[in-house]
């Protein structure tokens, strides 16, 4: 069975989701927690990080998880998503907080 979650893109801690991205499987912090780590650590090295615009940081996220990460160049992935509200069968919800130009935090709840 996969383990579903969602990555909640906000510009503070206590705001809504400016977009919030899905993932089918590997929702789990050893997965999509590190994955995350990943993706940050790779975004920090470019001279416009733009880590405080959760909107642009969440569509370099869906290419990354959907392109880079999975070694494809093919248009056919499903695993990932852009949603409007969690689905009702998630294990994890990441929130991801750009408030300022610093790498963003990011907290993890069990859903």
């Amino acid at each position: 069975m996969s383990t579903r979650a969602t990555i909640h893109w906000k510009e503070s801690k206590e705001g809504k989701a400016v977009a919030i991205t899905y993932r089918h499987s590997d929702g789990y912090p050893e997965g999509l927690g590190k994955d995350i780590k990943d993706f940050l650590n790779e975004i920090d090295k470019l001279p416009d990080n733009r880590f405080n615009d959760p909107s642009y940081l969440a569509a370099r996220w869906i290419v990354y998880d959907s392109v880079f990460k999975r070694d494809t160049n093919d248009l056919g992935f499903t695993g990932v998503g852009i949603v409007n509200e969690d689905p009702g069968d998630i294990e994890y919800r990441y929130e991801v907080i750009c408030e300022n130009r610093n790498k963003p935090e990011v907290t993890i709840n069990h859903v």
